[in-house]
């Protein structure tokens, strides 16, 4: 049973239309991180002398964190098969020391 108190905070992104999501209470300040985080690489786009529409830069930055996310699950992947690999040779190892 969930008993966290939900917050509506208003979310505007790169010129995007505003929206409301609920969180967490305990999760308000993170969630806020994130999208000023967002805003922050928008923006980095969106202004000087080769500069995006809002609409590409947040695609540029969507793919970017898609891209980041991706790796990272590639590589957690990878060294969850480098575990399940070793559990395995230590329990054929240890399985004739009975």
């Amino acid at each position: 049973m969930n008993n966290a108190k939900q917050h509506l905070i208003t979310v505007k992104i790169a010129g995007s239309e505003v929206f409301k999501l609920p969180v967490a209470e305990n999760e308000e300040s993170f969630y806020r991180y994130v999208i000023e985080r967002i805003n922050d690489n928008c923006n980095h786009f969106r202004f000087g002398p080769h500069a995006d529409s809002s609409s590409v830069a947040l695609a540029k930055v969507t793919l970017y964190y898609a891209t980041m996310l991706y790796r990272q699950t590639e590589q957690v992947n990878r060294q969850s098969a480098l575990l399940d690999d070793f559990e395995a040779r230590i329990d054929s190892l240890l399985a004739g020391t009975d």
